[in-house]
């Protein structure tokens, strides 16, 4: 699947988050893909010289609606069995919802993927005969206080996902995973990870005599894994000066369309922290950017969404859903309109 997708196209346009850029670095790495665009997966897209064109290339964990778009995401993206049917059908997009005849939508998020595009990509590849290299998963991270198994597991919270979050959900689509890949070096080193430190927890629990319920198990877990997740915001932020706690950025360019120094480090530290010595990276892009915003999810919006994605008339260009535990427990819809 991916192996001939990238044999007729290289190109990639990648999301400037933690997910997206180990995404991508893992393509070029094993592919030999070559990264000729960014996106933040909000109002901008930034192409490369020479590669202006919104829909001629591979999007990394971006769900664009144009059916010319070829996308390789894992974001929640049908409002019905028979709007997945529709964008499985174009023939463009990849990803875990459709993979295996998987059905999920708006309302699914029990049961969706808790992963990143990162841990798809490596387990689709395998699963074709494409090995993953990367450095031993207990590396450390240079300048940090965490080691390369924590930056792949920060993308989309698997970390978090598996340990105690959504462990039930999580551990399927582990399986989902190994059973795609069951040879997987990476794969079964990242769960060998997470299940040890699921153990060592608990087991400090136990030592300091904490009673052994879920509410308690679930804190100690949460306390531990916070600890990961702020040393690895304070990497993105003290190396590469990100404000996001998973390494993603607004802006990548200058108001001319020149890559940021720090972008530039960021994505070579990235790869060399995953054993690429060496990363092609365009200097100047064009800037594309649209309306972004976010909203509840509301019925009314689906006719047209499935219809020709648009909203009151407007291009759809990009879109998720997003869940975000509130009061209200509402489903959030996430998009891009008008891209320009």
């Amino acid at each position: 699947m991916l192996r001939e997708l990238f044999e007729k196209n290289k190109n990639i346009v990648i999301n400037t988050d933690i997910d997206g850029i180990i995404s991508g670095i893992i393509l070029v790495k094993s592919l030999g893909c070559k990264i000729v665009g960014f996106t933040n997966s909000k109002e901008y897209v930034w192409l490369a010289d020479n590669y202006n064109d919104l829909y001629a290339h591979v999007y990394v964990d971006m769900f664009v609606t144009d059916n010319r778009a070829i996308c390789i995401d894992q974001h929640i993206v049908a409002v019905s069995n028979e709007h997945q049917e529709k964008i499985k059908a174009t023939g463009t997009k990849y990803s875990p919802q459709i993979d295996g005849n998987r059905i999920f939508t708006a309302d699914s998020y029990p049961i969706k993927y808790p992963f990143g595009a990162t841990h798809y990509i490596i387990a689709q590849l395998e699963s074709e005969g494409i090995k993953v290299e990367l450095p031993d998963l207990m590396t450390p991270v240079p300048n940090s206080n965490i080691n390369l198994a924590d930056l792949i597991l920060r993308a989309d919270d698997a970390m978090a996902s598996t340990v105690y979050a959504y462990r039930d959900n999580a551990l399927n689509w582990w399986d989902y995973l190994m059973k795609k890949s069951p040879e997987s070096d990476i794969l079964n080193g990242l769960l060998t990870y997470l299940e040890k430190m699921r153990e060592n927890i608990l087991d400090n629990m136990v030592k300091k005599g904490i009673r052994n319920n879920k509410t308690n198990r679930d804190d100690a877990c949460k306390t531990a894994i916070d600890k990961i997740k702020n040393d690895t915001q304070d990497y993105f932020k003290k190396e590469f000066g990100s404000k996001s706690s998973d390494g993603g950025f607004r802006k990548i360019t200058d108001d001319n369309g020149n890559l940021l120094p720090n972008i530039k480090k960021y994505i070579e530290a990235v790869a060399s922290t995953l054993g690429l010595a060496d990363i092609d990276i365009p200097a100047h892009y064009i800037i594309h950017k649209g309306i972004y915003h976010r909203s509840s999810w509301l019925p009314y919006f689906e006719k047209d969404l499935v219809k020709d994605y648009t909203f009151y008339g407007h291009k759809i260009f990009s879109y998720a859903f997003i869940y975000t535990p509130d009061e209200t427990g509402e489903i959030n819809f996430s998009f891009t309109l008008d891209m320009e």
